[in-house]
């Protein structure tokens, strides 16, 4: 059982589905509201997939604010679910980096999967995995594993937050699903289900669990 999709038992932090009936919003107002351009809360200042390092190239283009204990700036109490800081970014700023600590196939955090619980009108960036189109909406996000460097990532983010149309595409595209959160009962049972079986043809060894989940698939920005 791992985040990995293609584990016999997948433990994932979200699932995105289509809504029945999509959100509506006055996307006009959303837009007007916003005043400032990208945040960011971050605790962990030393990641895998070295985020801050890009942050600070990235902050060189365009502005980008930093809340928590990696930045200079404070909202609140640190959360993995959404805060009144949530709230406050999405109603002032266009975009929000939810940038993962490790880029990994599969592996998509609350960070992200946060904007579809509790419909936040903001457009989230995230930094990969480059098969991140394989479960989540595209239209719906910003991967920035699709641009060269933080300068090209910048003027696109300049390009889209400057032009209401475009930017309420967004907004607009994501409000057409919702997200479930993941739950033992979907995995243990399932499981316990399998290992009463003692089928040999369902028997698959791994001789090596983290070569199979970190060779090849992870990667550094």
């Amino acid at each position: 059982m791992t985040y990995r999709r293609d584990s016999d038992f997948t433990y994932f932090y979200g699932k995105i589905q289509n809504r029945e009936i999509p959100l509506s919003r006055n996307y006009s107002e959303v837009f007007k509201r916003k005043t400032k351009k990208v945040s960011w809360a971050v605790s962990n200042c030393n990641s895998f997939s070295k985020r801050e390092e890009y942050v600070k190239k990235l902050q060189k283009y365009i502005s980008v604010d930093v809340y928590g204990r990696c930045g200079k700036l404070k909202c609140g109490q640190r959360s993995a679910g959404v805060t009144d800081c949530h709230k406050k970014f999405a109603e002032e700023y266009k975009f929000y980096l939810a940038v993962e600590n490790s880029i990994c196939k599969d592996y998509t955090t609350e960070k992200l999967f946060n904007f579809f619980f509790y419909d936040l009108p903001m457009i989230p960036i995230i930094n990969g995995p480059k098969n991140a189109h394989e479960y989540i909406p595209n239209g719906t996000y910003i991967n920035i594993l699709d641009y060269a460097s933080p300068e090209e990532l910048a003027k696109d983010l300049e390009r889209i937050g400057s032009n209401e149309t475009l930017y309420s595409e967004y907004l607009k595209e994501k409000d057409k699903y919702t997200g479930s959160r993941f739950r033992w009962e979907l995995v243990l049972c399932p499981m316990c289900s399998r290992l009463q079986e003692n089928s040999l043809a369902s028997n698959k060894i791994i001789p090596d669990i983290s070569s199979w989940i970190w060779n090849d698939t992870c990667t550094k920005l």
